[in-house]
């Protein structure tokens, strides 16, 4: 057995799945909210029989490496390693792969590795930082665990340090550690006279860093710059450690620093992130949903915190998710740890209030019968109101709100619609309705009929033969079929490895459609119905071929060849009526 069918074999689909989704059963399969685009309704279907998850409305999915690659946005080699990893396969050695040239990005974390180990050494060697940090709160075990470094007070020491240590000028700036103000110009390090934070994706992987400044800097926070392992707008800091805690509970804390993150692990809460280097957007809003339903926000209490409360808010309801909110009497975690860390665990694992919920109660506070108050009040509250996905929910809090602020439901209804509609965090990788096609051609779902019922083989001499793709291939699968029984074993057949995966996502589809549940009668039924229209839509096809193909032959002056086409699409159209 190779290595990819025993990774297959160790990792049933369903496991898989279920490690980043809640599966609910349906009959011998599983369904779930897909986690690849803004799924409101369970339309992600695993078939533990076919080894295969798959989503009809967005059209992603397959076997557990398609899975993976598409959800932890990796390349195939990457997840058969990880993949390898989680099944306990171990893979064969490669002894060519050693003489083979690294890849840009396996340069790029090589050289971000050697500077996180310089950074590292320069922490060990410098008591001022380490009594800052620990003045902070933040114990020895803690350093080490989330691997804190210092980058010299120096404009080139760490560059100079990685070209010793064989990295070229471009790949010290495309990693985001040097800066360079021009083509021939000298580069500078980037981070300088900085705590460093190594900031990681979801599978641990190092990808860059986070700085913060230990002397006057009119940058407080410094972060690496954009590359091609690192992208602000998808990476949340500390998301690696946290994943398991979330996954489990379902739920994710979300603060605003590095600092922040570390003193909610230092109290047992480690479900928490916070954005690195960017506010919130709707790609990390995507990330956290594939992995919990409820976000509770514990961002900074000043002015700015507030705004990206509600952005954040706005983001997350908008998706479908529940939005919490946990408020601290000190600035942030950072601060409240050092206060009193019972008071900070208690209010993290109590879970905060509904968002709106404390909107409310802060509104209700103010002057709500000076007017220019509550125009500002309904001017916070609406953007909120409007972003609620479900009806029930929203008409809870247009009444609860309406009392507040001595109105009418209606009114505030009315003000609520009048308001312009905030953008929706869209599906990712869904078309608009009208210019969405079907996944499948009519001719491959009439074939899909034919895995479901092998015993009605013999009407295939009913579908006229595709001439090329997928359902050529599988049309001469079925066909070399000599006595398939009850059953159609895919992997039996003459196909391509992605070939059978489209057979397999054929398969679902049918039973996802319930067509396993029809009698024979009523399939043998469907089937001709399907092929007749499948014929149609090939002999369609042929014309508009054949028609282009007559246009040419006479712009060309072949006679003969005109002819020919001719009465092949006379014939053509001939058969077309008979059906």
């Amino acid at each position: 057995m190779d290595a990819v069918s025993e990774i297959k074999a160790r990792l049933p689909i369903e496991e898989l799945v279920g490690q980043y989704c809640q599966l609910q059963k349906k009959g011998r399969n599983f369904v779930c909210l897909c986690p690849f685009h803004n799924d409101k309704h369970p339309s992600f279907l695993v078939s533990p029989d076919k080894g295969i998850g798959y989503c009809f409305a967005c059209q992603n999915g397959g076997d557990i490496f398609s899975f993976y690659q598409r959800i932890e946005s990796v390349d195939f080699r990457q997840a058969l390693h990880d993949l390898a990893e989680r099944a306990g396969v171990t893979l064969p050695e490669r002894a060519a792969e050693s003489t083979v040239k690294k890849d840009e990005k396996e340069r790029l974390r090589d050289c971000l590795a050697a500077a996180q180990a310089f950074y590292r050494k320069l922490f060990q060697a410098d008591g001022k930082v380490q009594a800052y940090v620990q003045g902070r709160g933040v114990p020895p075990e803690q350093i080490k665990e989330f691997g804190l470094g210092l980058a010299p007070d120096s404009f080139s020491a760490t560059y100079e340090h990685l070209l010793k240590e064989g990295f070229s000028r471009r790949e010290i700036v495309t990693a985001g550690l040097g800066v360079q103000k021009d083509l021939e110009g000298k580069i500078y390090d980037r981070f300088r006279n900085r705590l460093i934070f190594p900031i990681h994706d979801g599978n641990g992987r190092l990808i860059g860093f986070g700085g913060r400044a230990l002397g006057d800097d009119d940058a407080k926070y410094l972060n690496s710059s954009e590359s091609p392992l690192y992208h602000k707008s998808d990476v949340l800091y500390g998301l690696h450690h946290a994943k398991d805690a979330i996954r489990s509970s379902r739920q994710v804390i979300m603060v605003e620093g590095y600092f922040d993150v570390l003193a909610c692990h230092r109290v047992g809460v480690n479900n928490v992130v916070a954005v690195s280097g960017t506010a919130l957007t709707e790609q990390h809003v995507r990330l956290l949903k594939r992995n919990c339903d409820t976000v509770i926000l514990c961002l900074d209490q000043d002015r700015a915190g507030q705004a990206a409360a509600e952005r954040a808010y706005t983001l997350c309801s908008n998706a479908g998710l529940l939005v919490r909110v946990v408020v601290l009497s000190a600035k942030d975690p950072a601060d409240a740890i050092l206060e009193d860390p019972k008071t900070l665990e208690g209010a993290l694992r109590g879970g905060g209030e509904p968002y709106v919920d404390m909107v409310l109660r802060q509104l209700s506070a103010t002057n709500l019968a000076d007017i220019a108050a509550k125009r500002a009040a309904l001017a916070r509250l609406l953007p909120l109101l409007q972003a609620i996905q479900s009806s029930t929910e929203r008409d809870h809090y247009v009444s609860t709100a309406a009392a507040t602020f001595g109105t009418t439901a209606g009114n505030l209804q009315e003000d609520l619609e009048r308001l312009p509609r905030q953008e929706v965090l869209l599906p990712v990788g869904v078309p608009e309705a009208a210019e969405a096609a079907s996944i499948f051609t009519r001719t491959e779902t009439t074939l899909g009929l034919f895995l479901v019922f092998p015993m009605l083989l013999p009407l295939l001499d009913e579908l006229i033969e595709p001439g090329h793709g997928f359902s050529a291939s599988l049309y001469k699968a079925l066909k070399a079929l000599r006595e398939p029984g009850r059953m159609i074993d895919i992997d039996a057949l003459q196909l391509t490895d992605e070939e059978r995966q489209r057979a397999r996502i054929l398969q679902l589809f049918w039973e996802h459609h319930e067509a396993d549940h029809w009698s024979e009668n009523i399939a043998s039924r469907e089937i001709r119905k399907n092929c007749m229209q499948a014929n149609k839509e090939l002999i369609n096809q042929k014309l508009r071929s054949i028609s282009q193909e007559l246009r040419q032959a006479e712009r060309d002056g072949k006679v003969a060849e005109r002819e020919k086409l001719k009465t092949q699409s006379k014939q053509l159209t001939q058969l077309k009526q008979t059906l």
